[in-house]
This record gives structure tokens, C-alpha cells and sequence, in this order.
């Protein structure tokens, strides 16, 4: 049987306040030690990520290099019956590639435990688009940087 529809909304709330937070053990408070995070649309086949994995891995590499991050959430869609919501929302935030800045769109699909109190498991549709540009960005800003650590002579005869 479900939890009550008060408890998961606290928790849906509750997780919603960690992952507005620019801290990874903040955004991964509810979750099960089992809890994975899977990103989408699948053909981006992204591996299901362990609670470890996002905490050790890839959430410090991602907040590292963003700063003033803000959460905007415009929709919840509550299901008590199957205890999951599907939470529509956008973050923006600086990045260290100049002008660039971090603007993504998600849908993420949180799945509760039993008691209502954690999260089981998460599934996050992101903005493709904006992804791969980020990705360009940071590879752009990677060589500068490069080049600017190990500049070139050149001789003139």
C-alpha cells in the first residue's frame, strides 16, 4: 500500500529543496543506497549511475564548474497511487567558459519507496541540445587553456 499522499509530497518537496542546492550530498539526501539516476532520452545510453557514482563522480564534476546555481521548477504531476512524480524544471547558473552559461530543461521521473519517505530511483530527461554545446564549450575552453600553459616559439629564418 502506498504512503500517504502528505508524506511523498514532503518528500518530493524535501528533495526538490536538496536539488536546488549547488551540494551533490544535499541533491542525494532521500535517496536509497540503492537509488540510481538514470539520464535520457535513452540514446544518449547513459548507464544507470549508482548513488556512490553521482556523489564520488559526476555531481562534484558538474557543480565544480558551475556557480550561482538556481532551480526553477514549473510543474509537479503527483501520482500517489504508483508513488512517483514527474517534476518539469530548469536550472541556469555561471559556468567557467567565459560568456557561456549553464541554462538546461529536465523532466525527471522520481520513483518513492514504500514508506513514501525516499527516493528509489530517478530518471532525468535532459536538454540534448544544450548538452552537447556545453560539451563544445568546455572542450573549447579546455584547449585555451592548454595553449595558454604551453605557448609555441616560433623562429623566423
Amino acid at each position: 500500500m502506498p504512503a500517504p499522499a502528505e508524506v511523498q509530497a514532503a518528500t518530493i518537496d524535501k528533495f526538490i529543496e536538496g536539488w536546488g542546492t549547488n551540494n551533490p550530498e544535499a541533491w542525494v539526501e532521500l535517496w536509497t543506497d540503492d537509488c540510481t539516476n538514470k539520464i535520457l532520452p535513452f540514446s544518449l545510453n547513459a548507464p544507470p549511475m549508482s548513488k556512490d557514482t553521482v556523489v564520488s563522480k559526476a555531481l562534484p564534476k558538474l557543480f565544480g564548474n558551475l556557480t550561482n546555481w538556481k532551480l526553477q521548477v514549473y510543474d509537479i504531476v503527483h501520482d500517489t497511487k504508483k508513488s512517483k512524480a514527474a517534476i518539469y524544471a530548469t536550472s541556469k547558473a555561471d559556468t567557467p567558459f567565459g560568456d557561456f552559461k549553464w541554462a538546461n530543461e529536465y523532466a525527471a521521473f522520481v520513483t518513492l519507496t514504500e514508506d513514501g519517505k525516499q527516493i528509489s530511483k530517478i530518471e532525468e530527461m535532459v536538454d540534448t541540445a544544450f548538452f552537447a554545446e556545453m560539451d563544445r564549450q568546455g572542450a573549447a575552453h579546455a584547449a585555451a587553456a592548454a595553449a595558454a600553459a604551453n605557448p609555441t616559439t616560433t623562429v623566423s629564418a
